[in-house]
């Protein structure tokens, strides 16, 4: 196990540097797991009970508006995926967490997580830091849809994820920029 939550503890450990005594202590509230397309990690309704790392693959989370399938989150290889609302307040989610390749994931207990947090001190900030760069995600997310153009979103999107359009259906990313699909073909055909 420890060998396959090495890149885990790399992306931890740069949020904050854990001891070695510290990342075993954590790397028991890991489960690793090998995925497929489609999996649902966390699905409507459901109260999310881990954090999720993507360690090869993709996924996003997503929400239903008026019959619509709105993608709100995308992370990729190397990222942190979640239900971050649902983890803390305990509350059914009104969003659902679908892989969108193949993937190997790294998933985290939350109530392990949060009950080592309260033991270790590197943990708790670990876990500070944690829920801070998730609020940071959260309001780039909202400034971007405020002050970009769907182009610009698409644009800075690529930059982000290079070759994502090879990877991620076009109509969840069409989703995620807040345009439609056929918006989308014309944005990256270059005819705005």
């Amino acid at each position: 196990m420890y060998l396959r939550s090495m890149q885990l503890m790399n992306a931890l450990n740069a949020f904050h540097p854990l001891e070695p005594r510290v990342q075993d202590l954590l790397l028991e509230c890991v489960v690793s797991r090998q995925l497929p397309k489609g999996h649902h990690l966390l699905e409507l309704g459901k109260i999310d009970r881990e954090l999720h790392f993507i360690e090869k693959g993709s996924g996003r989370v997503y929400y239903l508006k008026d019959g619509n399938d709105i993608t709100d989150y995308i992370a990729m290889d190397g990222q942190f995926l979640g239900g971050v609302s649902s983890v803390f307040s305990k509350l059914p989610s009104e969003k659902a967490i679908e892989l969108t390749e193949d993937s190997i994931v790294q998933s985290i207990n939350a109530e392990a997580f949060e009950t080592l947090a309260g033991r270790e001190h590197q943990v708790e900030t670990l876990f500070r830091k944690l829920m801070t760069w998730a609020f940071l995600l959260c309001q780039q997310r909202v400034e971007s849809i405020r002050f970009h153009a769907a182009a610009e979103r698409y644009a800075l999107l690529e930059k982000q994820y290079p070759g994502i359009s090879n990877r991620i259906p076009l109509k969840h990313i069409a989703s995620y920029i807040g345009t439609t699909q056929v918006s989308l073909s014309r944005i990256r055909a270059g005819i705005q």
